[in-house]
């Protein structure tokens, strides 16, 4: 990734709304009147913000008509077939795809996480062709805005980002052998339940991937609920829902293996689960590069 153009941060602005329309402003200054653009994702902890962002940023830049805007519509085949969550992270790779299949010059993308009193947005523009970000603002926003509190509500997030949902009723037992753990036969060949992970180079140090996954779930505040040779077993979760999520390694390979879930829509002989699933561990993932040193 190649990073070109200027980092603007700002003090907290009065309103989510009003950043936006700051984010969208910066942007028409940057980018080449008409381009085309498309705004991919936002990486929320809540989808309903994501998608209220996204709308919002399209609606700016409709209205101002400085900038061709890509339907988005046009996202949710690709969507499918990428396997990509807009509410998510999404790497460089799949962004230039992306922006290649739909004709755009330029991704938008962004994200909005919680620096407690505040809410720190921060939106990018990503040059299709050659991978190089062009422009990015940072801005703060106060956590009590309404449009963040009222979403937050709807999905069982608090404005600070606090996950309120309890913790899964019943925790299935399991016992350290001291050996590798024994890899999961999924309901069907590559489905959602056995899923490998791609980040760390093999062979892996053991003791530096726990201490790199341990930091990374505690960082996206999902719950950890017990750890073994070879193992940790954790909990993604918000108002009334949660997954549970075994996070299995050894020297030779590492993999996430689906355990249980609460109105998630799960169904293992479908290959069917909440479209979010695949971005919680793409998070950890991303946690994973990250952390592994």
């Amino acid at each position: 990734m190649i990073v070109s153009g200027l980092c603007f941060a700002q003090t907290p602005v009065t309103t989510l709304d009003r950043a936006l329309n700051d984010a969208v402003v910066y942007f028409e200054n940057r980018l080449k009147g008409g381009a085309k653009v498309i705004i991919l994702n936002m990486n929320t902890s809540q989808t309903d913000l994501s998608d209220y962002i996204i709308d919002e940023l399209a609606t700016y830049m409709v209205n101002n008509n400085k900038l061709t805007v890509i339907d988005r519509r046009n996202l949710e085949t690709i969507r499918r077939e990428l396997n990509f969550q807009m509410s998510g992270d999404v790497s460089d790779e799949t962004a230039q795809s992306i922006g290649r299949m739909l004709g755009a010059q330029y991704i938008i993308s962004g994200s909005l996480i919680s620096l407690g009193d505040v809410h720190r947005l921060r939106v990018q523009a990503l040059v299709v062709e050659t991978a190089e970000i062009t422009g990015m603002i940072n801005l703060n926003v106060p956590s009590s805005d309404r449009v963040i509190v009222a979403l937050s509500r709807t999905t069982g997030v608090s404005s600070s980002g606090a996950a309120t949902s309890q913790v899964p009723s019943a925790l299935p037992a399991y016992i350290d052998t001291g050996a590798k753990p024994e890899k999961k036969i999924p309901a069907r060949r590559g489905n959602f339940e056995v899923i490998p992970g791609k980040q760390i180079r093999l062979p892996i140090d053991t003791n530096k991937f726990y201490t790199a996954a341990k930091a990374g779930l505690e960082r996206l505040r999902y719950t950890i609920d017990a750890e073994g040779t070879g193992f940790i077993l954790f909990t993604v979760r918000g108002g009334n829902w949660w997954a549970q999520i075994k996070l299995c390694y050894w020297n030779d390979e590492y993999w996430y293996e689906y355990v249980n879930s609460h109105n998630l829509g799960a169904n293992p002989e479908r290959n069917k689960i909440h479209r979010n699933y695949a971005g919680w561990i793409a998070r950890v993932e991303k946690q994973l590069n990250a952390n592994y040193r």
